[in-house]
């Protein structure tokens, strides 16, 4: 069964997941120092994120639709994401096997997953403020 019912809840955890990492410099200041956009692209549930570093001065999420063109984009199933948010995705492996696909100079979002991975304590709290089961 899929951890998340819907778009609108996997769009919910995930903006309040990229809040808290917005709202920590230690992850936060090497995201803007990149000047990065990402777009994850999720399926069952259909849902897309757009984290846009692109000024280096302020951190934007936008759930859904996005008219900003991304510089990498990721798609995955929205399983994938979610144990990849619990640290028990090997994301070059992913890549290899496929259930990570990137469009992109996917080098440059590879280089900052040690800045995010202090967010995979936050994600079960996170899961669990919206009624959600940690194991997937």
């Amino acid at each position: 069964m899929a951890v998340y019912s819907n778009t609108d809840e996997l769009h919910k955890v995930m903006v309040d997941l990229w809040t808290a990492i917005k709202n920590d410099p230690k992850m936060s200041e090497p995201l803007l120092a990149s000047r990065l956009t990402v777009q994850f692209h999720y399926r069952e549930p259909e849902g897309r994120l757009t984290v846009d570093c692109s000024d280096g001065q302020e951190m934007r999420i936008m759930a859904g639709e996005c008219p900003k063109k991304p510089v990498v984009e990721m798609f995955m199933k929205s399983d994938v994401a979610h144990e990849f948010w619990l640290g028990k995705v090997n994301v070059p492996l992913a890549l290899i096997q496929g259930k990570i696909v990137s469009k992109g100079p996917v080098n440059k979002a590879l280089a900052l997953l040690p800045a995010i991975r202090p967010a995979y304590s936050l994600y079960p709290t996170v899961i669990k403020d919206h009624g959600l089961k940690v194991s997937a």
